[in-house]
């Protein structure tokens, strides 16, 4: 049997402290980056403005170190749906129950309607086929970064691997691109795989009820793993959580249309942080009671609460990778020293009236 891969190797380590059969009954595993966060939660983001497309009719986000591009997105008679974002979450769901070893997913149908709470199966069917397509139409381009504050050249990474999404004898299968998988590894060798858990409530529920409810917990999510073990792990800002919610009403908006800051800005983030219960609760931090104007509102900060977050299971994992970290270093040093040349001997010149001038050399 090969050895595993150092991907498999942690997945393995994770899966061993908390069974797969146990953690979906209350947390799913999902392979993260920062690169795949940011298409996340730009990939339902509406494009309306007519710099945003091309002559083909191609749509277009452009960020500091991330472009997002849909091809024939004036095609798509909805844009792309905040469905399809759960779909891709829900079939990396599976590609990281595999270990991210095989590009082909197979997700049973029963089972992505039973993850997002659905129970229309034609419906169901309808809008999955409709998300597969914008699926198979995105790409994107990230700058990862590399020493100090400086990132690398762009790359290009298509979603889909080519062949055509489909539901097929009860399961919906999606092949996704292997430079897709690569876009979420981390680390200097390019070869580890982040992981974070994430609520499997995230994912339950009426969208049109709660559309916020997703990306907030996703956000809170991300925000917990990249954290872990510092002093803000639990502690998140109002603004951030608001910009990880794709087409949220912004205050220049709200203001020109209605002036209901706290009915179409305020009320709906509590409504759908509290509906994140019982798996996460929430609070403000150092206040008493809601903020009521728009400024204290989004200068706020929440503390979090989890239940039973797999945390131990995450530290030991953590401190597993300083180890080995610390271990590369050391086995780094070491064959540094091995390779490098000997250190020549200086040469020791004879002091200056020591040299004879010419013609006198028989005197010294």
């Amino acid at each position: 049997m090969p050895p595993e891969k150092p991907h498999q190797k942690i997945f393995t380590e994770l899966t061993q402290m908390i069974p797969l059969e146990k953690l979906r009954d209350s947390y799913y595993l999902l392979a993260q980056s920062h690169a795949t966060n940011r298409l996340t939660h730009t990939v339902s983001q509406r494009i309306s403005e007519p710099a945003q497309f091309d002559l083909f009719g191609d749509g277009r986000i452009e960020d500091e170190n991330f472009r997002l591009f849909i091809r024939g997105y004036r095609e798509l008679e909805s844009g792309v749906k905040q469905s399809a974002a759960m779909l891709l979450d829900s079939l990396m769901i599976v590609a990281t129950e595999s270990g991210l070893d095989d590009t082909l997913v197979v997700l049973p149908l029963d089972r992505y309607m039973s993850m997002r709470g659905l129970s229309d199966e034609k419906e169901a069917r309808a809008q999955i086929n409709y998300d597969l397509n914008a699926l198979e139409r995105i790409s994107f381009e990230y700058r990862a970064a590399t020493k100090g504050k400086k990132r690398g050249p762009w790359l290009r990474v298509h979603i889909a691997g080519g062949t055509a999404g489909q539901i097929k004898n009860g399961d919906i299968i999606f092949r996704f691109n292997q430079d897709f998988y690569d876009s979420f590894k981390v680390g200097g060798e390019g070869n580890k795989y982040l992981y974070m858990y994430f609520p499997e409530e995230a994912m339950q529920g009426s969208i049109r009820a709660n559309p916020w409810k997703y990306w907030l917990a996703r956000r809170i999510s991300e925000h917990k793993r990249m954290n872990m073990g510092k002093q803000n792990e639990d502690v998140i800002g109002v603004r951030t959580l608001i910009e990880g919610c794709p087409n949220y009403p912004s205050y220049n908006e709200v203001i020109e249309n209605s002036r209901h800051i706290s009915k179409l800005i305020i009320t709906p983030f509590e409504r759908d942080m509290d509906s994140l219960a019982p798996r996460i609760t929430w609070e403000y931090q150092g206040l008493t009671e809601t903020p009521t104007d728009y400024q204290t509102f989004m200068d706020a900060n929440v503390i979090v609460h989890w239940k039973e977050y797999p945390k131990e299971a995450m530290a030991r994992i953590e401190e597993g990778k300083k180890k080995r970290a610390q271990r590369q270093r050391a086995a780094k040093a070491l064959i540094k020293d091995a390779l490098s040349p000997a250190p020549r001997k200086k040469r020791v010149r004879p002091a200056s009236n020591a040299i004879p001038l010419p013609g006198m050399e028989d005197q010294v």
